[in-house]
C-alpha cells in the first residue's frame, strides 16, 4: 500500500513550486505598442534628466531672486512658453513672462504666480509690482529633480503596465527587451460537463471554469490556447497532454485531480511527466497539482468553481510570473495585500487548513472589519463575485469570536 502523500501548507506549496520553475532565457525586442503586460529582460537606464530642463511649475513670472528689493519692481522683457523658450540674455531688474512647464532660462531662477504681481504701464513699458516677497527659488522645477541621467528607472523583471509605459515614453524610450510572452494552455475535463449554449440533461452542469481561467490570463498578458473540454477519458487526456507538452509554456486543467473513480487527471500525470506535489492545506483549494509535462509546467486546479479561482489566485498565478520572468517583488506589489482586520460576526472554522471564506468588507475610522458572505460553498460562484475579498484564517486556528483579529485579502483587479 503506497503511503499517503503529505499536505503542504500554501507556504511551502509556494516555495516548492517556485525553486522548481525555471527563469526564462528567450528575450526579444519590442515597441511600446507591443509592450503592455510584457515582462522587462533588463534594467531601463534614463538616457536624460527629466526635467530636461529648469521649468516654470505655475502661470506667472521669472526673476533673479537677487534682485528682490523694497520696490518689488521687474521689467518685463520678454515670455518663455511651452515649446518657445526666452533665449536673449536678461539685464539686472528684469523678468520674463513665463507659463507652466515652459524653460525658466539660467539668467533666473524664482518665479512668481501671475496672481501675485500687480502690473504697471509706464513709458518704458511693462513694470510687475511684487505683492509678497517670494521664496528663492520658488516653483522652479530643477533639471534631473524627478530623474536624474543616467538612474535606474525601471528593473529587470518588472511587469510593463500603464504607467511604466507611460514613464518610457517620457524617456524618449520607442521599444524594450522584454522576455517570452507565455503561452498557457487551459483544458476542462469532466463527464458532467457541457459548454454554453448546450442542452443540459439530468446532474449535467455548464463548464464555467474555462471562461474564468482565460479571461484572467488574458488580463494579463499572456497567449491564451484554449484545448476546451475533454470527458474522463485516460487515452483522451493523454492525448491533448502530450500535445499541449510540444505546443505550451503551461498547461492549467481544472477538474480530475481528486480522489475519485473518474479523476484520471493525476494520474495520466504521472504517467507521462513528473508530479511534484499533490494537495494543499488550503480550503477551497486541496486537491491541487503541480508537477511538469517534459518543458511544460503543469497545474491542476480542482473541479468546483470557487476552489479552481482561489488555487488560480493563490498559486497558479505566482507560478506564471515566475516562469515569465516578472520579478517576486514586482509580483507582491501588483497583488493586494494581505491586511489585518476584526471579525464583525463570528466565522465558523476546523483547524488544519488555512481557510479563504468570502467576506464583506468595512473600513471606518475605527479600523476594518469583515463579516462572512452568504453561504460559503466551494461550489458557488456567485460568493466569489458578491465578495469584497476573502479571510486568511490561518491553519492551526478554530472558530473565530466576533472582534477577533484576522487577515483579509481584497479581491483582486483581475478578477473585478
Amino acid at each position: 500500500m503506497s503511503e499517503k502523500p503529505k499536505m503542504q501548507s500554501l507556504s511551502e506549496a509556494l516555495s516548492k513550486m517556485l525553486k522548481d520553475i525555471p527563469d526564462p532565457t528567450f528575450v526579444e525586442w519590442v515597441s511600446l505598442d507591443a509592450a503592455f503586460e510584457r515582462i522587462l529582460a533588463e534594467d531601463v537606464i534614463s538616457p536624460l534628466a527629466i526635467p530636461t530642463v529648469n521649468n516654470s511649475a505655475m502661470d506667472g513670472y521669472a526673476i533673479r531672486f537677487a534682485d528682490v528689493s523694497e520696490n518689488n519692481l521687474f521689467k518685463i522683457v520678454g515670455q518663455s512658453l511651452a515649446g518657445h523658450p526666452f533665449l536673449a540674455a536678461a539685464e539686472e531688474g528684469s523678468c520674463i513672462r513665463v507659463t507652466t512647464g515652459a524653460l525658466v532660462p539660467d539668467d533666473f531662477d524664482t518665479v512668481v504666480m501671475q496672481e501675485d504681481v500687480t502690473i504697471l504701464n509706464q513709458q518704458e513699458g511693462q513694470l510687475i509690482c511684487l505683492q509678497n516677497r517670494p521664496k528663492a527659488g520658488q516653483h522652479v522645477r530643477l533639471c534631473g529633480s524627478e530623474i536624474e541621467h543616467g538612474q535606474t528607472v525601471l528593473k529587470q523583471g518588472d511587469r510593463l503596465g500603464p504607467l511604466q509605459l507611460g514613464l518610457l515614453a517620457t524617456l524618449g524610450v520607442a521599444n524594450v527587451a522584454v522576455y517570452k510572452q507565455l503561452r498557457v494552455g487551459v483544458l476542462s475535463s469532466g463527464d458532467e460537463l457541457k459548454q454554453p449554449g448546450e442542452q443540459l440533461t439530468l446532474g449535467e452542469l455548464y463548464d464555467s471554469n474555462r471562461v474564468v481561467i482565460k479571461a484572467v490570463l488574458m488580463r494579463l498578458g499572456y497567449q491564451v490556447i484554449d484545448y476546451g473540454w475533454v470527458a474522463d477519458d485516460p487515452v483522451k487526456l493523454r492525448q491533448l497532454f502530450d500535445k499541449a507538452s510540444s505546443e505550451v509554456d503551461a498547461l492549467i486543467t481544472s477538474g480530475g485531480v481528486s480522489v475519485g473513480d473518474a479523476d484520471h487527471t493525476r494520474a495520466v500525470l504521472e504517467s507521462i511527466g513528473q508530479m511534484h506535489f499533490w494537495q494543499v492545506a488550503i480550503k477551497p483549494g486541496k486537491p491541487f497539482a503541480f508537477g511538469v509535462l517534459g518543458n511544460c509546467l503543469f497545474f491542476g486546479l480542482p473541479g468546483n468553481p470557487v476552489s479552481a479561482v482561489i488555487t488560480l489566485e493563490q498559486l497558479v498565478l505566482a507560478g506564471l510570473a515566475k516562469r515569465a520572468g516578472q520579478s517576486k517583488a514586482s509580483f507582491v506589489a501588483s497583488q493586494h495585500k494581505v491586511i489585518p482586520a476584526s471579525a464583525k460576526q463570528p466565522f465558523r472554522k476546523k483547524m488544519g487548513r488555512l481557510d479563504f471564506q468570502r467576506i464583506s468588507v468595512n473600513v471606518t475610522v475605527d479600523g476594518v472589519t469583515a463579516e462572512p458572505v452568504g453561504l460559503d460553498s466551494s461550489g458557488m460562484l456567485t460568493s466569489l463575485l458578491n465578495a469584497d475579498g476573502w479571510t486568511w484564517l490561518e491553519q492551526d486556528r478554530g472558530n473565530i469570536n466576533t472582534d477577533d483579529p484576522i487577515h483579509i485579502q481584497l479581491k483582486s483587479s483581475w478578477l473585478i
